[in-house]
This record gives C-alpha cells, structure tokens and sequence, in this order.
C-alpha cells in the first residue's frame, strides 16, 4: 500500500517489520512487511487476520510448485515463483540447469521472505542457490546490487536451460534479467509452429530464443538482430548447441528496419521482441511512439501471407494500449493485417487479475492479407 493510502502510521516502523493494515473501523484488513525508506510502505502479504509466518511463506512456495506441475508437467528449468502472481511480493525464484535463481527486489522480500525460504529453495536446487538481485527497482527500496552465491559452489560458465528439444546457454551471473526469458516459452513453440520454410527475421533477439526456435521449425533462413556483441555470440553457441544455422547482424534495430524497408527485403515472419520501453506511467507517450515505429518498419517488410509476432513487455502498456499502436501502425503502414492470437506469459509467469501489474507480457499474432 502507497503511502498516501495510509491514514495514521506508527513513528516507529521498522524496516521488514510486519505490520498490520486496519480500516478506519479498527476491522483488520490484512498484514504485511513494511519499509519506511519506500513509497509503497506496505507490502501486503496476507488478507484478513492472518498473520504471515515462515510456515505461512512456506505453504505459499510449495502451492506456486504444485501449480506449475499441475499446469506444465515436471519442467526441469522454468520460474518458480512470480512475485506478488504467487503471493511472494518482491520474490522471484528460477530453477536453471540445477541452480536456483532468487531474485528479491524489495526490503522485504530480501530480509523477510528469502531467509524463510531458503530452506525450501536449497531443496530444489541440487547444484547451488544464486543471488541475483540486481534490479534497478531495488534503489527504490534502498537497496543496491548484489551477486553472489548464496549455498553451494558457482558454475564453471554457462549452464543449459532446456525447453523442449531446445537448449539455451544461460549466464548466471551476466546477461538481462535473471538470464533467461521463460515468459517467452509457449510463444517461441507457436513461432516454431509458423517457421517451416519461411525467411524470419528476429528482432531484438537477445541470445536468440525466437530465431533457434524457427530455425528448428524449418526455416529456410533466419536472420538475429541484437545491439549487443556479447548476446549475439552466445545466440551463435546456443545454434551450434542446436545444430541449426542463424545469420546475426550487429546493429540498432530502429536503424537497420529503416534500411531494410528501403531496400525492399522481405520476410516470410517477423518477430519483435523489444526490451520494455516503458518503466512507469511517465514514460508511456514515448513508448507508445516507439512501439509504432518499429511495428509499422516491420509491416512493411511483410511478404503477402507473412507473419508478425509482435510484443511488448512495458507494464505500463495495457494490452488495449498495445492493440491500440499496433493498429494505428497498421493503417500508416497501408498494410492490412488479421489479428489470429492475443497471447501472454507462458503459465510459470501467472497472471493474478486482483493485480493488475502481473498482466505485462502480451503478444499479438498477425497475418498480412
């Protein structure tokens, strides 16, 4: 709960205490940690006269385990726990190739829910539990960056995340986010799905999730699009991994659609994948702007027939906001375009509807006329 929505608060907070909410009738509403330093001073954990306990956060980890087994079988790499979406505000828990990845990006999660449940994370986690909590969100709870080993010995180099028949090399202790885009999972099966004798072009590939998937989906010919070095030569070990062939090019996305378009090249299907443009509500205009752009470039490269999976992961761009731009895109770009697919995070990244900040990810399938 924001600050201003607290009527009466104690001088003597303390930072990670658990604190309880009451109305203005005295009737508790629920509990939750508190951080004084942070405009949101409540974190809400439980409902009611519940009071939130390690046993409490415990039963809490092992219902968000029995979901995702019960929605996707027994994964071996996939997220564990998504935050406020499984009643862990703050915590993020991944298992990658047989290490755990928590990620606490609030006070609380950091000092209140990660030592309850370490216990609890070690056990799924034969290989080691990594830290990874380097999050720019943490400096508003007055936290910095940390990255460090938490139980057991770190990895030589990268470890293998597995999706199906893919494999993907993922950098515990480099790379964006926690190293890998899970929440991208079930989209990258429905590009496969769509690859087999198409020329794809991925954009914003990052290590290429998208491009191995339609490569082994029978692409004729796949090109990666990155601004970072770094990423693109992992894409290249994680194709060689996958015994498949993706072309890469080195460049700023926005800059080289624009050539391309002026160049008349064509593709069969283009993915767009963009980082989130959009941080908070301040910047949504500029992200809106920005996702009309590099659609309406990626329209135009659209063999007839071709297809567009185009997404955006910018929490502040509702999915009428998203349907929105891609459309007025659409209609500059002169193009004519049928939406077969609105889709969202795979089911390890579940949406709450009471919370509206877990429906981020959405994804459009289009096909050209």
């Amino acid at each position: 709960m924001f600050r201003g929505e607290l009527r009466d608060v104690p001088d003597d907070v303390r930072p990670s205490e658990i604190v309880r909410i009451e109305d203005s009738r005295g009737r508790v509403v629920g509990a939750g940690y508190a951080n004084p330093a942070s405009n949101i001073l409540v974190r809400i954990l439980t409902r009611g006269e519940e009071v939130p306990t390690q046993d409490w956060a415990r039963e809490m980890f092992r219902n968000a385990l029995t979901r995702r087994l019960e929605r996707m079988g027994d994964v071996p790499d996939l997220r564990l726990v998504h935050a406020e979406a499984d009643r862990l505000p703050g915590l993020v828990v991944e298992r990658i190739g047989g290490y755990a990845v928590v990620s606490p990006d609030t006070l609380g999660a950091e000092e209140v829910l990660m030592p309850w449940l370490l216990g609890e994370i070690e056990a799924i986690a034969p290989r080691g539990v990594v830290l990874r909590a380097i999050a720019p969100v943490r400096s508003r709870e007055g936290l910095t960056s940390r990255l460090e080993m938490l139980r057991g010995a770190p990895p030589d180099g990268p470890v293998i995340a597995q999706e199906g028949d893919i494999r993907y090399e993922v950098d515990l202790f480099g790379g964006q986010k926690t190293g890998h885009y899970f929440d991208q999972r079930e989209n990258r099966q429905l590009c496969g799905s769509l690859s087999e004798g198409r020329r794809v072009l991925d954009v914003f590939s990052y290590t290429g999730g998208f491009a191995i998937a339609a490569a082994l989906g029978g692409a004729r010919e796949t090109t990666a699009v990155d601004s970072s070095a770094e990423a693109l030569a992992a894409l290249a070990r994680n194709a060689e991994r996958n015994g498949v062939s993706v072309g890469v090019r080195e460049e700023n996305a926005f800059d080289l659609l624009r050539q391309m378009v002026r160049d008349r090249e064509r593709f069969d299907l283009v993915v767009l994948d963009p980082p989130p443009f959009a941080r908070g509500k301040d910047h949504l205009d500029a992200a809106l702007r920005a996702y009309k752009e590099i659609n309406l470039r990626a329209m135009r490269l659209l063999s007839p027939g071709g297809w567009l999976l185009t997404a955006s992961c910018s929490h502040a761009v509702s999915l009428g906001d998203f349907v929105a731009v891609v459309g007025a895109a659409a209609a500059d770009a002169g193009v004519g375009l049928t939406r077969t697919a609105v889709r969202g995070p795979s089911p390890d990244h579940p949406v709450r509807v009471e919370v509206p900040e877990t429906d981020y990810l959405h994804l459009l399938a289009l096909q050209r006329d």
